[in-house]
């Protein structure tokens, strides 16, 4: 054979270097761009590895009052838009609404965004009782709408506060605790660890029956006075939920500017996909009409799972909203320390024809309904997907 011509190495000019090096940077700028507007809209994983040990104990009260904020930000919210924010000055610490964050299409009342505040806000007061603190809560407390709370703290938990229904007309102040139980009976320590397992169970739920005494249990955790739980099982009211459910579905996603609102927060990685799967997720859900799909699942999800359960308030008011928000919180964590999986189905509260059907359906068509889920035990027991979370210094403002 003969002898092979060595491959000639031509090295890049000095031009070319600097395209290349342009054009790698500018590749790894968009990515980073895209990584970080991510995260400043829906965080990551990190905030959910929150530790109680590092809780600053032997801080001044605003260190202490900062540090809560870590659970609070774990709670859910629709679309997980995490619509709060909360200043934390002495010993109070203020919670407002991000109306930045608000679903103006498919939350138009802004009750959705009360039920979140709500649910932040029992996280932090759950938090707030596991470390010793006292506490008293003023809802709604001053002329701006978006102000939903103030926490006020104290060294010591005490005795318990006073329920609302018991407290002097004058208190500036709601008190957090009932009088008829202590707050360790309806929060306490199981709760309170509770909080960084916590997930939505968006898959099917098990045809299994939820014991009696874990149903109990759960009523006895919903003690504000204005605030009630009613448990559907029977299989025709079941089955009259999941056909409002499906047709609400169908309405919703006929509607471009819904569809484009949810594909907004999917691409943004929401619901905890990868970026890829985000980003092909956007496009799906605000070009194609997926209402029959959607409508098809939750209705089989309703029909097959052991209990459906309705949040109902004295009125349709804001407080209201927030502690309806509360209740859902508590709830939720103490099903996941039962293993009682939870799922909002609430697009028949998104529809107002629909939601007037729907307490129609339930009876006591004077008391509204706050919020829907289901109840049951998970067809699979792999644990759900962590969604993103901002962390507490991103949430708290000056």
């Amino acid at each position: 054979m003969g002898e092979q011509n060595p491959e000639i190495v031509r090295r890049p000019s000095e031009r070319e270097r600097r395209g290349l090096v342009s054009r790698a940077s500018e590749t790894i700028g968009e990515t980073v761009g895209q990584v970080s507007l991510r995260r400043r809209w829906v965080g990551g994983p990190r905030p959910w590895r929150v530790s109680a040990s590092a809780f600053p104990k032997e801080s001044a009260l605003e260190k202490r009052a900062r540090f809560l904020v870590r659970y609070a930000v774990l709670a859910p919210s629709s679309h997980n838009t995490q619509p709060w924010l909360f200043t934390a000055d002495d010993d109070e610490i203020r919670l407002f609404a991000d109306l930045d964050r608000w679903l103006t299409v498919a939350d138009h009342d802004k009750r959705e965004l009360y039920l979140s505040l709500g649910a932040a806000l029992e996280n932090l007061l759950v938090a707030a009782d596991h470390f010793g603190l006292g506490f008293e809560v003023a809802y709604m407390p001053g002329s701006d709408s978006s102000h939903a709370a103030t926490v006020r703290l104290s060294e010591s938990s005490g005795s318990p506060q006073s329920s609302d229904s018991q407290r002097s007309p004058e208190s500036p102040l709601e008190g957090g605790d009932s009088a008829e139980e202590s707050s360790a009976d309806y929060r306490g320590a199981r709760l309170f660890t509770a909080i960084p397992h916590r997930r939505t169970s968006r898959g099917r739920f098990r045809a299994t029956p939820i014991p009696t005494a874990d149903l109990a249990a759960l009523d006895r955790h919903c003690v504000e006075a204005d605030v009630s739980l009613q448990m559907v099982a029977d299989a025709e009211t079941l089955d009259a939920i999941a056909d409002l459910t499906a047709r609400a579905n169908r309405r919703l996603y006929a509607d471009y500017a819904y569809r484009r609102e949810l594909g907004r927060w999917v691409g943004r990685g929401a619901f905890g996909d990868p970026w890829p799967a985000a980003k092909v997720g956007k496009l799906a859900v605000s070009h194609l009409n997926l209402g029959r799909q959607r409508a098809r699942k939750d209705g089989r999800a309703i029909r097959e799972g052991p209990v459906v359960a309705a949040l109902r308030t004295d009125d349709d008011g804001r407080r209201s909203q927030i502690r309806a928000g509360q209740v859902f919180e508590r709830l939720s964590l103490l099903a996941t320390a039962l293993g009682i999986g939870i799922h909002p189905v609430s697009a028949a509260l998104e529809v107002g024809g629909l939601r007037r059907e729907l307490v129609d359906l339930l009876g006591r068509p004077d008391r509204p309904a706050q919020h829907l889920f289901r109840l049951g035990y998970p067809e699979r027991e792999s644990e759900e997907r962590r969604s993103p979370r901002r962390p507490a210094e991103a949430v708290l403002v000056d």
